[in-house]
């Protein structure tokens, strides 16, 4: 076992947790914003949400980015004394349900606290708990169950 690329593989896991609960309100927030534009109407009401979209899509990145680090260093770690997937599964679960009110704080800023983006982003908690917990085996290297993170970016496949 090798944690050689643990870091880009947890950074993926991250992106993939803060990207499926966040971004569709950033792109949601940037349609209305170009619906608010070409009606013609106040142009403050498309200027802040376009402001939204942007603080939405950046704060899941930055959100994102930082999830990843903390569940592959703490997999790393753990890997050191747990050599069994189960055991890294509870293990990533457990810091995935740590890490995700990071997103939960990036919704909340990024749509005002809107009722209907937080609900429906802390009933992606548990789903998100379960991925970084399905992935974490692959993240320290242990297995390589999921193609997606092992995959070196900027290769191409063999042209038969």
């Amino acid at each position: 076992m090798t944690g050689q690329g643990a870091l880009g593989r947890g950074v993926r896991v991250g992106l993939l947790m803060a990207g499926v609960p966040a971004i569709p309100w950033a792109a949601l927030a940037l349609g209305i914003a170009a619906v608010e534009f070409l009606r013609g109407g106040d142009h403050d009401f498309a200027a802040r949400d376009l402001r939204y979209a942007g603080l939405l899509t950046g704060g899941t990145l930055v959100a994102g980015v930082l999830m990843g680090s903390i569940l592959c260093g703490g997999l790393v770690l753990a890997s050191r004394a747990v050599t069994r997937a189960w055991g890294l599964s509870l293990v990533g679960a457990l810091l995935g349900a740590l890490v995700f009110p990071a997103v939960f704080v990036v919704v909340a800023v990024g749509t005002d606290a809107a009722y209907a983006p937080l609900v429906l982003t802390f009933l992606a908690w548990p789903v998100m708990t379960l991925v970084a917990a399905a992935h974490s085996a692959d993240i320290v290297g242990l297995t390589r169950r999921h193609a997606w993170l092992t995959a070196r970016l900027g290769t191409r496949a063999p042209v038969a």
